[in-house]
């Protein structure tokens, strides 16, 4: 039978390595509670070490089990500080996993614990958790500057400045986060918040590195970027976030190596480096697929959707800003459904409604900016009508299945370059745009206008044949011709040219375009301001 461990040197060793080596102190802890220890004191600090290092590496549901067996025994031996703790570990996981609310009230019930018995250091270990939740819950920020304060000033007042400091960059932490709600509407306050938050931030990272605390070092530097980029000061940023990799690279967690990722990947975006964010973010969002943690890729999606934006690829943008819609209403849903077990009370009622509304608007918002993606991939920017992709679309569409026969003009303005060249090319657009909304009041709801490129425009008529065809094409261009251009090009006239063809049954969509353009070709060679109609 193999000789049993010095418990006590072992459960020394485990919190020593569990700031430098999660991986290492999970599976030590989890070899040693496979050996069964019969003290059920050893159990419990062994449950509660294997708890934490699980939970920095992000694996819930082991750092539950963990939690939830060393709270058991502590109940059972009436231990209030170790259930306590064990507790604030269980909210850890709900706080990373979204779930404020079940993190508060778990919180709530530590605290309780620790002021029965008169633990000073537990207190304020709670109160600073309790401050980080109430961070990110909007309508607490002023309860979480009040009890970070506090936290700080127990573990300061119990000789603890090395914890003081994680107080303190929780706190810098919830300055960048109002930063961030007053940015739009109170831009001044936005800035004045984010500067505060630097000087308490740098103040964090100097207690932090005078004791050693890798983590808590991490973090604080993380709060410095954050502060950093509210100012804007990227050069700083730069030098922040080369530091802060190399410390990841000395202390790893999952957690803080997402966290990075996240906030690197905003700046990136945010400094125009679009293909170098894609592949940061991408690199976030695998580490996403291992790990439940849903809010932390809807930021990596949402700074997807900009990066893809950056580099035009409206496509990818899109597909991204679904997956941000659909996993945005999974996790209200899963919420939703977890706080309905929950609510017993008039103000938990009012609460989830509040959130219902969110929701709502959330999805709203992301609903406006999905079609506002699909209307800017099938649009013209600067007329407003349908592209050229999409009226590619359309003449396949239409070649192969319209159920009446069709007429495709090509339209183009009569010296057009002379409006460039005499009155600006910002006369130019203007005049493209106008000749739009005039294309847009001539032809019917059945008819499909677009701009071909440049100065040239297209529509298909439905159902009409030669003459019905040659009329709507004749009214098309009185329009143009008999329109007030004063405004625009002052002495000047705009006239259109136009080339019509009928589909005929088996044409290509190359084919008609052809005949199309060929008639265009001999309305501008017989004069120009006149219509032809391909034989």
């Amino acid at each position: 039978m193999p000789e049993l461990p010095d418990w006590d040197l072992l459960i020394a060793e485990l919190e020593q390595l569990l700031d430098s080596d999660a991986r290492a102190c999970a599976d030590r802890a989890t070899r040693a509670l496979a050996q069964s220890p019969t003290d059920p004191d050893v159990e419990m600090r062994l449950s509660y070490v294997a708890a934490l290092a699980h939970h920095l590496l992000a694996e819930d549901t082991a750092a539950m089990t963990a939690a939830a067996r060393a709270e058991q025994i502590a109940r059972a031996r009436g231990e209030h500080v170790w259930r306590a703790r064990a507790l604030v570990c269980r909210a850890h996981v709900h706080y990373d996993l979204g779930d404020l609310e079940d993190a508060v009230d778990l919180l709530g019930e530590a605290l309780a614990l620790c002021r029965e018995a008169d633990d000073a250091a537990g207190t304020a270990s709670v109160l600073n958790s309790l401050g980080a939740a109430y961070t990110d819950m909007v309508h607490f920020a002023p309860q979480a500057a009040q009890v970070l304060t506090e936290a700080r000033r127990l573990w300061l007042a119990t000789g603890e400045p090395d914890l003081a400091s994680m107080a303190l960059t929780n706190l810098a932490k919830m300055y960048v986060v109002t930063s961030g709600r007053l940015a739009e509407a109170n831009p001044r306050g936005a800035l004045a918040a984010g500067r505060h938050a630097l000087d308490i931030a740098r103040q964090a990272v100097a207690e932090a590195d005078a004791v050693g605390l890798g983590r808590t070092c991490i973090d604080a530097r993380l709060v410095v970027i954050g502060a950093l980029m509210v100012g804007s000061d990227r050069d700083a940023t730069s030098r922040a976030l080369e530091l802060t990799r190399s410390m990841l690279d000395r202390f790893p967690t999952v957690r803080q190596e997402l966290a990075y990722r996240v906030v690197r990947g905003r700046w990136l975006v945010d400094t125009g480096q679009y293909d170098a964010a894609v592949l940061e973010l991408c690199g976030g969002l695998d580490i996403c697929d291992e790990l439940t943690r849903p809010a932390e890729r809807i930021e990596l999606l949402k700074s997807l959707v900009e990066a893809h934006e950056g580099r035009r690829e409206t496509s990818a943008a899109l597909s991204t800003l679904h997956e941000v819609y659909d996993l945005t209403i999974q996790q209200e849903r899963a919420v939703a459904e977890r706080r309905a077990v929950l609510l017993s009370s008039r103000m938990d009622v009012e609460r989830a409604q509040r959130t219902a509304q969110a929701a709502i608007l959330r999805a709203t918002a992301l609903e406006q900016s999905i079609s506002r993606l699909e209307h800017e991939s099938s649009h013209d920017a600067l007329t407003g009508l349908a592209n050229r992709r999409s009226l590619d679309t359309a003449l396949t569409s239409w070649a192969t299945g319209h159920p009446r026969g069709f007429g495709c003009a090509l339209i183009d303005i009569d010296h057009f370059k002379r409006v460039n060249d005499r009155w600006s090319h910002q006369a130019g657009d203007r005049v493209l745009t106008r000749l739009a909304v005039v294309l847009g009041d001539a032809v019917r709801a059945s008819d499909f206008a677009a701009r071909y490129g440049g100065e040239e425009f297209a529509v298909l008529l439905d159902g009409v044949d030669a003459r019905t065809g040659a009329e709507a094409c004749e009214r098309i261009r009185a329009a143009v011709a008999s329109r007030e251009w004063d405004d625009l090009i002052p002495g000047g006239l705009i006239t259109i040219s136009i080339g019509l063809t009928l589909h005929r049954e088996g044409d290509a969509v190359d084919a008609l375009l052809a005949r199309a353009d060929a008639a265009l070709y001999e309305a501008k060679h017989a004069g120009r301001n006149r219509v032809k109609l391909a034989p």
